[in-house]
């Protein structure tokens, strides 16, 4: 579980040499999570105000789906970088339906935090992820 150099002592080891068993329902700190990042002036911002919570929570899963592009080198003719995240995608990740992950995404693109590109029938929107920062 845990990796520690010679002569180290883990905040677990103290704990239990005191005698305290920890309750593993519980969070100890030594939990390895990977995190969504979530730009602080998205919250603090009054111009991001009115944005709602799920907004800026799919703002986030955006800028995570950023590495996947620069991975794919999707960029297009002018230099700018875009992701792709379907509707349906959109759905599943937030548990919601389709009227509102159109309307959050709507919120985006109308903060200035999104730019959507069209690319005809059948094909995903081209998402072009503003920075906020």
């Amino acid at each position: 579980m845990e990796n520690l150099e010679k002569g180290q002592v883990s905040e677990r080891n103290v704990m239990e040499d005191a005698g305290i068993m920890l309750n593993s329902d519980y969070c100890t700190g030594e939990e390895k999570f990977t995190f969504f990042r979530l730009p602080k002036c998205l919250v603090d911002n009054v111009c991001f105000a009115k944005l709602s919570g799920d907004a800026k929570l799919l703002y986030s899963f955006f800028l995570d789906r950023v590495s996947l592009s620069i991975k794919n080198g999707w960029i297009d003719d002018k230099g700018r970088m875009f992701i792709y995240y379907s509707v349906k995608s959109v759905c599943e990740d937030l548990n919601c339906g389709t009227q509102k992950a159109c309307k959050l995404l709507d919120e985006l693109e109308k903060a200035g935090a999104l730019e959507r590109k069209r690319q005809g029938l059948g094909k995903p929107n081209k998402l072009y992820l503003k920075k906020v920062f």
